[in-house]
């Protein structure tokens, strides 16, 4: 007679998972420590800029007459290409009278003889008027303070390429951060339910005042 033996019943194994939790918990929480002070940039810049009124009496203006230099005044350009005598004029003001700004447009009025230089920047502007009979450089500066300067940048606007690329680059890292939280909810069967209606409430009352922003 043999022996019986009895057998223990087979476990359920763990479905392996595609991705692995332990990368996707280690991109969640570098990506979370990375855009840490970003997300709160662009948290309180979002509040500010939705509320322009509170802040619209700062800033201050200025006006200064500059004196053309003496090889920009004997330049044939003005007659052959002012434009291009137009954008060194530019760099000068960069470089000598440290006027800021990377969008700046150039304009010509060949009848009143007068070229315009429009200067734009993060939170202000500059305007440069000059003409080669005068040979003199009206220099007008508009700041409109430190929290238009924080608004223009979370938007983008007159900020350059640089700026507009770390914008791109950081709503990429953004993107990631909120996935791979949501990924980690998914394999958690007693929070996921909770978690999840939490997700739709939010996403709801986000539609919600979409469509009442749009009634008429």
């Amino acid at each position: 007679m043999q022996p019986f033996t009895a057998t223990a019943p087979a476990r359920n194994r763990a479905r392996p998972y595609l991705i692995s939790p332990r990368l996707m918990r280690t991109l969640h929480i570098y990506s979370s420590m990375l855009m840490l002070l970003i997300m709160l940039f662009f948290t309180l810049t979002g509040i500010t800029l939705n509320h322009r009124d509170w802040f619209s009496g700062q800033g201050n203006s200025s006006e200064t007459l500059l004196v053309l230099p003496t090889p920009f005044q004997n330049s044939t350009l003005w007659q052959t290409d002012p434009l291009t005598l137009g954008v060194q004029v530019r760099h000068w003001l960069a470089e000598q009278h440290q006027v800021p700004g990377s969008d700046f447009r150039i304009e010509w009025d060949a009848d009143d003889q007068m070229l315009m230089i429009d200067i734009k920047r993060p939170g202000g502007y500059s305007t440069a008027e000059l003409s080669p009979s005068s040979a003199e450089v009206l220099l007008f500066s508009q700041d409109y303070g430190a929290i238009a300067l924080l608004n223009d940048l979370h938007m983008g606007r007159n900020a350059g390429d640089i700026w507009r690329w770390f914008i791109d680059l950081s709503a990429a890292v953004m993107l990631l951060f909120t996935l791979t939280g949501f990924w980690l909810v998914l394999p958690q069967k007693k929070r996921r339910s909770r978690l999840l209606s939490i997700s739709g409430v939010g996403s709801m009352l986000m539609l919600l005042c979409y469509w009442l922003a749009l009634a008429p």
